[in-house]
């Protein structure tokens, strides 16, 4: 019943707001004059039963007429009506006058007022202005048909009466053109930042909303403000009319919204709630919800809802495409047997295929969205990010040999192409790269590299080895050669004296040339013929090669210190022991003249903790610019000493192949100290 009353006192409402406003104020008027006349009437029937009849035509016809100007205005004919009720209104208020006391009646002193301000209300003031003219004549028509005797009026002069309202009606008239003007000018800047409003509607994708709650949890909108026809292809009753918002929400998101309800019932905020509705056309649109509850303190419960909707289906479809996209980009990725990636221009990873996951060991959801310094060491995202950045500034593919960490904490050789990837308009947007692992092609090329310096290392060492041997071998053969001659000659005189030692001196020179052969044959067999590598310890190695020098050592009073660490090394147990025996032997051999020799063998570490192995003595010394050439083959800086100058050669060659490396320290009169290495 309610509702129904509510839809029949309520005025029609149309695009514009001008007649909106006229439809309202004459639907107020039409439904007070039809209430008016009941009291009208009732009065003369109990107080003036003499006038009842003519109260009774004179409301009737009003009602009538009032009623007739109702269902004009609920079909819209509003101008219409509004001409029709003022003409009525000011038709019967001078009938009224001219059949009862002219212009000292008061359908004239009260009436034409009223209908004049009707004429304000409704038109403005210059048709009130113009009533008011219209009314002074027809009361200056009055005055002269009570001179003339026509109308029967009372003691009070009518010239009198009609002078006052020359003064009151254009008064009145003149305040309804005021009060109208303001009305007018009020309206007119509403309708101005109601034209703004529009504009900025039409470039917004948001709406504004009020809703009331009832007591049983049911809410209805009342007000909705901003981008509402455009998102909804509704106007606000069309909307209403069809369901509102429960009408319009997808299916699959009715639990989502009545789970925004609670929030909003326990007094709660509900933040960006992402829910589906559909438009007038059909189409599914995402909305981005924000509501803020009304409490009612007295009635301690959720009364109203204001809040905002936000259209994000452009902005869903995006993501949509996004993800569509960058499943097919997976799909071609993940077909691609190489690491494959791709990155925007602040190097964040987009997409990425499996051999990616698998060399960086985590899971695709904890790297899209991350750098390389999120993901790799300091130093490879630091060099990743600045070839990035090339790619980005050049717009060029990058072709680069580099490595990179697998997360078992290998480094791999990879070939890496990093090109840079373009929009639409031809502006780079990030880079896409393919990393293909060559550490076996690497390795194949650097052992290529390594043994390409060896070969050249051994052609020249060959070199030097031929031109020594042509030198130190030509030696004894030319001794040889020379006292066979002598020999001839000692024969053919018969001088067996000098014959013998001439024949003493050849075989001093075969056996000089017998120890070049075999030391130039140990030599030769280094790096060529070694015994299974064993792992060994230092100390053990340090106490074979001490026992194979005890000789020396006694015989020259050397004292021994050696503190075993516990060091272990692997490699050719007998070369190992020949080094140490070489070392050995050089350091008590080259004591001089000290009266307290001493050999210290021991180690050191490294900075990375691997241990410098040493021979330590306190001997002659030797100057800093032979600590290269006394490695060199037969290099004797003494010539009176024994040997064939092999020696350090030997022990050189053999620390090489163990993949480590030997050096001097030494100063004339301070002793020396060899320092190798073992890999």
């Amino acid at each position: 019943m309610k509702e129904f009353l509510q839809r029949l006192i309520a005025p029609p409402v149309f695009e514009d707001e001008n007649k909106t406003h006229q439809a309202y104020l004459l639907n107020i008027i039409l439904w007070t004059l039809i209430f008016v006349p009941v009291p009208y009437v009732l009065y003369y029937f109990l107080f003036a039963p003499q006038f009842a009849m003519r109260a009774l035509t004179q409301g009737a016809f009003g009602e009538i007429v009032n009623i007739s100007l109702l269902v004009l205005l609920r079909r819209k004919y509003v101008q219409t009506a509004s001409i029709l009720q003022v003409a009525f209104f000011w038709m019967f208020f001078t009938v009224s006058s001219a059949t009862e006391n002219g212009v000292q009646g008061l359908p004239y002193l009260l009436g034409y007022p009223l209908v004049i301000v009707i004429a304000g209300i409704l038109f403005g003031g210059r048709a009130a202005m113009g009533v008011s003219a219209l009314s002074l004549l027809s009361g200056l028509g009055m005055v002269v048909a009570d001179h003339r005797g026509g109308i029967a009026l009372s003691e009070t002069d009518a010239l009198t009466t009609w002078v006052v309202s020359m003064v009151i009606f254009p008064l009145g008239a003149v305040l309804q053109y005021l009060s109208s003007r303001t009305v007018k000018r009020a309206l007119e800047r509403a309708q101005l930042s109601e034209e703004k409003y529009r504009l900025i509607s039409r470039v917004s994708t948001d709406y504004t909303f009020e809703s009331v709650v009832d007591r049983e949890g049911n809410a209805k909108a009342i007000w909705v403000g901003g981008a509402f026809a455009k998102m909804t292809g509704y106007s606000f009753e069309e909307y209403s009319a069809k369901g509102g918002w429960y009408g319009h929400i997808h299916p699959d998101d009715l639990e989502k919204d009545a789970e925004d309800m609670r929030k909003l019932s326990s007094n709660e905020e509900v933040i960006g709630s992402e829910i589906r509705t559909f438009a007038k056309d059909g189409t599914i649109r995402w909305e981005r919800v924000f509501a803020h509850p009304i409490w009612s303190k007295e009635e301690n419960r959720l009364a109203g809802i204001i809040g905002a909707v936000q259209d994000i289906t452009e902005q869903k479809q995006a993501e949509a495409l996004l993800k569509e996209t960058l499943l097919r980009q997976a799909a071609i990725l993940d077909n691609i047997p190489d690491i494959a990636w791709l990155k925007d221009l602040d190097s964040r990873y987009i997409a990425v295929n499996e051999e990616f996951v698998k060399a960086c060991g985590r899971k695709i959801k904890d790297i899209i969205g991350k750098t390389d310094h999120d993901i790799w060491e300091k130093d490879f995202a630091d060099h990743y990010r600045k070839d990035d950045l090339r790619v980005i500034q050049s717009g060029q593919r990058a072709y680069l040999e580099e490595t990179m960490l697998h997360h078992t904490g290998l480094e791999h050789w990879v070939e890496t192409i990093k090109t840079p990837m373009f929009n639409a308009t031809g502006e780079v947007i990030g880079t896409i790269g393919i990393a293909r692992n060559i550490t076996g092609r690497k390795r194949a090329e650097l052992e290529r590299e390594r043994l390409i310096a060896e070969l050249e290392a051994k052609n020249a060492e060959l070199e030097r080895f031929t031109y020594t041997v042509s030198h130190d071998l030509k030696s004894p053969l030319v001794t040889i050669t020379g006292f066979l001659n002598y020999l001839e000659k000692d024969a053919r005189a018969g001088d067996f004296d000098k014959f013998q030692s001439d024949l003493q001196r050849i075989h001093q020179a075969a056996d000089k040339m017998q120890v070049l052969l075999r030391d130039l044959l140990e030599l030769s067999r280094i790096g060529r013929l070694m015994n299974e590598p064993v792992e060994i310890g230092f100390g053990e190695i340090v106490r074979e090669a001490l026992e194979m020098t005890a000789g020396q050592i006694k015989a020259r009073g050397v004292r021994i210190e050696f503190e075993d660490a516990g060091h272990n090394v692997r490699g050719d147990r007998i070369r190992l022991i020949e080094v140490l025996q070489n070392l050995i032997d050089n350091a008590v051999k080259f004591m001089g003249d000290q009266p307290n020799p001493l050999v210290r063998i021991g180690a050191n570490p490294d900075e990375g903790g691997k241990p410098i192995f040493f021979v330590q003595d306190n001997g002659v010394g030797i100057d800093p610019k032979f600590s290269e050439r006394i490695f060199g083959l037969f290099n004797k800086l003494d010539t009176n000493t024994p040997g064939s100058g092999i020696g350090l050669t030997l022990v050189k060659r053999i620390v090489e192949v163990h993949g480590g490396k030997i050096w001097l320290e030494s100063e004339p009169g301070k002793g020396s100290t060899f320092y190798f290495t073992l890999s």
